[in-house]
């Protein structure tokens, strides 16, 4: 939140620009050089990234990061204060980093839907 300067202008921002959040020296050197762009910023220092194999930590990072994105949306922009929707997306992500590494899926919650 504090590199982006608050909740609301971190909501406002792709979930390619929170993936790279921290990083972004590295990035506007690597396009001034022409050298390539740097996968993570912050989020690399997650400990979902950090338990990936070194190999699939680029995809894990962006799973990561789509989820994050769309829960900062929710806190930003929701009336509900409720942790139910990162807690299904935290595991979402761990599911897709089991089935990266040759694990096999778990079995998620099921999705409470407003109706019931």
């Amino acid at each position: 939140i504090a590199h982006a300067g608050s909740l609301l202008n971190l909501a406002k921002q792709p979930a390619s620009t929170v993936q790279i959040l921290g990083a972004e020296k590295a990035l506007f050197r690597a396009l001034k050089t022409k050298h390539e762009t740097p996968k993570y910023g912050l989020i690399y220092h997650a400990s979902l990234v950090g338990q990936a194999a070194p190999k699939r930590k680029g995809k894990i990072s962006r799973v990561l990061d789509a989820k994050c994105a769309l829960s900062i949306r929710v806190d930003a922009l929701s009336e509900d204060v409720t942790p139910e929707v990162g807690m299904e997306q935290r595991a979402v992500v761990e599911n897709r980093l089991r089935l990266l590494e040759g694990r096999g899926p778990i079995a998620l919650p099921e999705k409470k839907t407003p109706l019931q």
